[in-house]
């Protein structure tokens, strides 16, 4: 059992209306992501403070709800990544305990999170999304379960943990899988082609990234919060009508699911088609704000600043 940590209540030496908002950030946790939360908590930290709100940073544990009842904050900072925070449960106690809270809602993140349950809604949406299938362990499959290549994916984590890719070249057997996330997994279609990432911030599909991962395979975990990994082209260097659908898909997906504020859409692009060469692979409501992270990289080309970010945040949990 983890016990949640309070450190001291800073106040900025700025002096506006932000001061007399207390904001508790929230980080750490105790999901396979907190190393993620921790990377991103200092600069929350520094952005709150400098925009003049009072913050009190808290490293949640599992008695999170009886220390945020005392401390009674005018809002709360999701800063945690994965199970808990991204996935619904965090906001779902805020909501009981009546604290405003950061990012998107119960509903919209517990979909987000789920890769099943928003592969179904971007269907009903015509949203073009790689074929897939759901695993059960209990099936006992032996046999991969479509032609090679294909991607292994948990259904719910971040931060591309647990994600396998299976050439046709590589030494594996669907059979020896070791089920570390759950007893059901998505297998997808490879698509070939570039790897393309879309912030959504403030109601608007802003702007569009591509990825090439300079050493591993795919843009994993490693790769995404290890500096030079990965080589990162803003904007991404497609044909502008795609760019646009691209641009379109990924407000379609934040709208479906309810996210609010703040979201990244991931694609796989494959200029070799000559039509649909824009697949829509998932949506991250709780995208990396690690000096790494896309998102931000994005906004800045936009001339949206961190702190822009982290007070819109702030100011869309107050409303």
């Amino acid at each position: 059992m983890r016990v949640t940590k309070i450190y001291p209540t800073q106040q900025s030496m700025t002096k506006n209306y932000n001061n007399s908002i207390h904001v508790a950030l929230l980080y750490g946790g105790m999901s396979s992501e907190r190393e993620v939360s921790l990377m991103s908590a200092k600069d929350f930290e520094s952005a709150l403070l400098a925009l003049g709100y009072t913050v009190t940073p808290v490293d949640v544990g599992n008695d999170i709800a009886t220390v945020l009842y005392n401390l009674r904050p005018d809002v709360a900072f999701n800063g945690l990544y994965g199970t808990y925070g991204e996935d619904g449960c965090l906001p779902g106690m805020l909501e009981i305990l009546n604290i405003k809270y950061t990012h998107s809602g119960v509903l919209s993140s517990a979909v987000g999170f789920n890769k099943e349950a928003t592969y179904k809604i971007f269907q009903d949406c015509n949203l073009l999304c790689p074929d897939r299938k759901i695993i059960n362990k209990h099936d006992n499959i032996k046999q991969d379960p479509m032609p090679r290549p294909y991607v292994i994916k948990p259904l719910s984590e971040g931060s591309s943990v647990g994600v396998r890719l299976v050439f046709k070249e590589d030494d594996f057997n669907f059979i020896d899988y070791e089920w570390k996330y759950g007893d059901r997994i998505i297998v997808e279609e490879y698509i070939p082609g570039k790897e393309i990432h879309t912030a959504v911030f403030a109601g608007k599909a802003i702007g569009s990234i591509e990825i090439v991962p300079l050493k591993n395979r795919f843009y994993d975990y490693e790769t995404k919060y290890t500096d030079n990994m990965a080589k990162h082209i803003m904007p991404a260097p497609i044909d502008q009508e795609d760019y646009n659908q691209i641009l379109y898909m990924a407000k379609q997906a934040h709208d479906a699911i309810g996210a609010k504020t703040l979201s990244r859409v991931d694609f796989r692009y494959n200029p070799h088609k000559a039509k649909d060469r824009c697949y829509l692979l998932e949506i991250n409501t709780h995208p990396g704000m690690t000096p790494l992270s896309l998102v931000p990289e994005v906004c800045a080309y936009h001339n949206i600043t961190y702190q822009d970010i982290v007070n819109h945040l702030v100011q869309d949990a107050l409303k």
